[in-house]
């Protein structure tokens, strides 16, 4: 009988919405916001931002604002900017403008305050359609043997999302291509029934989505084929700490595919 390990299938779980920040211990992460926030972080690093700190509430990241000397303070309440913000939170808004070098405030209902609670992961990326591959690959090459991927989901993260878990259910068909012997758990294979069931349509998918009739119905039409866009960004964007200890968004390199 041979003494050498059988070794162990990767475990994939699928959060539907945020769990609590200590489920993600020894757990490589992909954090989804896919109307708004992490497809933003794809936008904004597309165009040279420096770094995003990912902030839960406007109290907060207006003081954080202030902290760093030349920040701007971007995000919405509600789906739209408050008066103190710079800049909204929708990722066209971003995807033609100059933003090089800049250092981004970034508060928003859902996807950020998901991206604070995943500092407890081994490792943590913001992840969107338009930067899957890139990200899957950029975790992957690490060898993890715990895969999470997290909704953001509504209503502050107290619901699921229509669109989140869509996309959820993208990254688990791609995982799969990639790691055939992946074992699903949690919300994975509810997420994967959910992509199929809408013949892997973004933009049938985003149709049903509560969360995109509101959207819909404040002019932000032009973000859902934005967000939609699978793979045609390779920005793989880490989640890390500054010399403060804050959670801080960085760009971090992408492998060849």
């Amino acid at each position: 009988m041979s003494d050498q390990q059988v070794p162990r299938p990767v475990e994939l779980e699928v959060y539907l919405q945020p769990p609590p920040p200590t489920a993600l211990n020894g757990k490589a992460v992909i954090v989804l916001d896919i109307f708004r926030a992490t497809t933003v972080h794809s936008a904004l690093f597309a165009n040279g931002v420096r770094c995003v700190y990912p902030v839960a509430d406007f109290a907060a990241g207006v003081n954080l604002r202030d902290a760093l000397t030349g920040s701007r303070l971007i995000g919405e309440v509600g789906a739209l900017p408050p008066p103190e913000a710079d800049f909204g939170n929708s990722p066209t808004e971003f995807e033609a403008m100059d933003v090089s070098d800049w250092t981004v405030v970034h508060v928003t209902s859902n996807g950020t305050r998901a991206l604070a609670g995943a500092m407890q992961a081994d490792r943590a990326l913001s992840g969107c359609l338009r930067n899957m591959s890139a990200s899957l690959d950029h975790l992957l090459a690490a060898q993890p043997e715990r895969v999470a991927i997290v909704c953001s989901g509504d209503h502050g993260g107290t619901a699921p999302s229509v669109e989140d878990t869509f996309a959820a259910g993208a990254y688990v068909a791609a995982f799969k291509r990639k790691v055939p012997s992946a074992e699903l758990k949690g919300g994975a294979r509810l997420a994967l029934k959910l992509y199929h069931a809408y013949a892997r349509s973004p933009s049938r998918a985003f149709a049903d989505s509560p969360h995109g009739d509101h959207l819909s119905r404040l002019g932000f039409q032009a973000d859902f084929k934005y967000a939609g866009d699978i793979d045609s960004e390779s920005a793989v964007i880490a989640l890390g700490a500054d010399t403060s200890g804050r959670p801080v968004l960085e760009r971090v390199p992408a492998l060849p595919h």
